[in-house]
């Protein structure tokens, strides 16, 4: 990341989610590329961002209680015990930034994520909602439906990041059929 060198922010993990100060050197320009959330004194940063950044190297993540450093797979498991689609989540949201993407957390009704056009992060709203699943998973119709109507009423597009076997993400557009 340009303006960042390669030294890893320290984090907390306090009740399953994971903290900087905000003081941090090196953590305003995570911000500015849409890393985390302010509150307070700290950014939050989502299980799957922290993944993300824990896996290239930007961030290192120490357990508050024990001061023991958390690798990836220990932090994958804590993560999954709050939510069992994190390793979902966390490989649509790898592959949306290594496009170069801006990702950040989805609002309920089964979006997991809103998706920035390249440059407009900080300039515009998310224009893209991302549903994420794994293939052959089920989805309910009617859980589509009522998130296709949510969208179009914000003016969004839909889009359903589908992780296949090989762990590789494939994209399908929803749209509405007007005869």
């Amino acid at each position: 990341m340009a303006g960042l060198e390669k030294k890893p922010l320290k984090g907390l993990l306090t009740n399953g989610k994971v903290y900087v100060k905000k003081d941090e050197s090196g953590v305003e320009v995570l911000l500015e590329k849409g890393y985390g959330e302010k509150l307070n004194g700290e950014v939050e940063f989502s299980p799957w961002e922290t993944l993300y950044l824990v896996g290239e190297g930007w961030l290192e993540v120490f357990d508050e209680k024990t001061g023991e450093k958390l690798g990836f797979e220990k932090l994958v498991e804590i993560f999954s015990r709050e939510d069992r689609s994190v390793w979902s989540k966390y490989l649509v949201y790898r592959d949306l930034r290594s496009r170069g993407y801006v990702v950040k957390k989805g609002f309920g009704q089964g979006v997991d994520f809103r998706v920035y056009e390249r440059g407009a992060y900080g300039k515009e709203a998310a224009k893209i909602l991302v549903y994420s699943v794994f293939e052959g998973e089920p989805i309910p119709i009617k859980n589509l439906i009522s998130l296709l109507d949510s969208a179009r009423n914000m003016k969004k597009d839909v889009v359903i990041g589908v992780i296949e076997r090989r762990g590789e993400v494939v994209y399908y557009a929803l749209s509405t059929f007007n005869l």
